[in-house]
């Protein structure tokens, strides 16, 4: 039997454990974070309840050409400042397979710590390609809500 393919980073924001949670589930703080890379977000929205789903349109340069796409997915956990699970599905050039995310949220000296985990991946090369991705996006957080 196979291992399931998981991804897992942990990174530290400087902001409340409140406004890193916020940024998660309201959609103007997601249009400003939650897109990778040379993307952006010109569109989001969020029912923040479990059940809920979210939605977010994105747009910009991907491997050299211009390309578009729609995360969205379902809330399955809110435990608000605490942790967040939900169904994520990406619609686009390519479309793999639902994966499941968990995030969650520890405060630290100096900030908050972020835990993702993101499981499901039918092939190695998609969570690679997530890692680098959630990495972007991190950075992207990092700067819109800091302290």
């Amino acid at each position: 039997m196979t291992p399931p393919i998981r991804l897992l980073i942990t990174k530290m924001i400087k902001a409340p454990r409140t406004r890193v949670y916020e940024a998660w589930t309201d959609p103007e703080l997601m249009k400003r974070w939650l897109a990778p890379g040379e993307f952006h977000a010109p569109s989001a929205t969020s029912d923040v309840q479990v059940g809920g789903s979210f939605r977010i349109e994105m747009e910009g340069m991907m491997h050299g050409r211009p390309t578009k796409g729609v995360a969205s997915g379902i809330y399955r956990e809110l435990v608000p400042g605490e942790r967040i699970v939900l169904t994520w599905n990406w619609a686009g050039d390519y479309s793999p397979p639902e994966t499941l995310i968990t995030v969650e949220f520890r405060e630290v000296d100096g900030g908050t710590e972020v835990r993702l985990t993101q499981e499901g991946f039918a092939e190695e090369q998609h969570r690679a390609g997530f890692e680098g991705g959630w990495q972007s996006a991190f950075e992207k957080l990092s700067r819109a809500i800091a302290i």
